[in-house]
């Protein structure tokens, strides 16, 4: 592999990572929304309308907090590498310098490396966390729009 290669693929893991963060802001912002729908909502839980707004909220606001935090479990973590804190994160300093000396030791290693971390991202963080955020989103917006109809009728 040239160099070229190794670039492409650093820009790549780059773009994953602001792709999680993007996530996690955008969760975060949903996660406000959300609040504040619910702590308007409940007070008002005699009439349906008011419930569903408090249920969706809620249920949105939950999801939020599963997407902003750390989605690894245990077994997925030891599938990172060194390019990551979760992957060296348990390691001493000691083995962290041994296993970056021998990911150094060729361009080979190190795009693999690369591409173990963006296959890793986009599996184990990118793809629950939009899933989860999707939902979220659409969860509130229903609980909206029935509501809303509800109050019109």
């Amino acid at each position: 592999m040239n160099q070229d290669s190794i670039n492409f693929l650093r820009d790549s893991l780059t773009h994953h990572r602001d792709l999680k963060n993007g996530l996690d802001r955008k969760a975060s912002f949903l996660l406000g929304i959300s609040g504040v729908i619910f702590t308007l909502s409940v007070g008002l839980l005699q009439e349906i309308q008011f419930l569903i707004l408090t249920i969706s909220s809620f249920l949105a606001a939950f999801l939020s907090i599963l997407v902003i935090r750390s989605p690894f479990r245990r077994g997925v973590k030891k599938k990172f590498g060194l390019m990551c804190w979760w992957g060296f994160s348990d390691k001493s300093f000691e083995e962290y310098k041994e296993g970056i000396n021998e990911v150094f030791a060729s361009e080979g290693k190190i795009s693999h490396e690369y591409m173990r971390e963006i296959w890793n991202l986009t599996n184990f963080s990118l793809k629950p966390k939009t899933k989860l955020l999707n939902s979220a989103t659409i969860i509130l917006i229903s609980g909206f729009l029935i509501g809303f109809i509800l109050f019109f009728i």
